[in-house]
């Protein structure tokens, strides 16, 4: 019986031990999940990317509202109406906000920001600001506080076309 037996204690051998786990190159799944978490940072980011774009203007007239406030003066508020056109003006067509005047832009502000300041009394201090030939002070400093609220408002929470979030 000797060496051809195969059963024979004689003829095993130590065990071999698999060698160290290597981490490269992975596995192919790997290659889908890498390329599917770029794929969607790169979306994220694109998105991102554009919403602040169409918001950029926001931010501006947000900061050339905190110079008017921080002013205080009757002159620095007369900008307000104007900011209120422009910030408009940025994000809808031309066509669309242009011609609004009195209680059509009243209307337009109110609906574009879901409130009701404008058509409550702040669109009649804008008007009152806008249309004032009046070199003195138009505005108490209540209403004029008033106002530049409602502005501050209309500012943040609008929601132009294309802006559902």
């Amino acid at each position: 019986m000797g060496d051809t037996d195969t059963a024979s204690l004689q003829n095993l051998h130590d065990i071999i031990v698999p060698g160290a786990e290597t981490w490269w190159p992975p596995a192919p799944g790997w290659y889908a999940v890498i390329a599917l978490v770029l794929a969607a940072a790169l979306v994220i980011l694109w998105k991102s990317w554009r919403q602040w774009r169409r918001n950029r203007y926001r931010g501006e007239a947000l900061r050339k509202l905190a110079k008017i406030r921080q002013a205080g003066t009757e002159g620095d508020l007369r900008e307000a109406p104007v900011l209120l056109k422009r910030a408009a003006l940025s994000a809808w067509p031309r066509e669309a906000v242009a011609g609004l005047v009195g209680a059509d832009w009243h209307r337009f502000l109110d609906e574009s920001a879901q409130t009701d300041l404008f058509c409550s009394g702040a669109g009649d201090l804008l008007d009152r600001l806008a249309y004032s030939s009046r070199s003195g002070r138009v505005l108490s400093e209540q209403e004029s506080a008033a106002l530049l609220d409602a502005v501050q408002m209309w500012l943040k929470r609008h929601r132009a076309p294309g802006q559902g979030d």
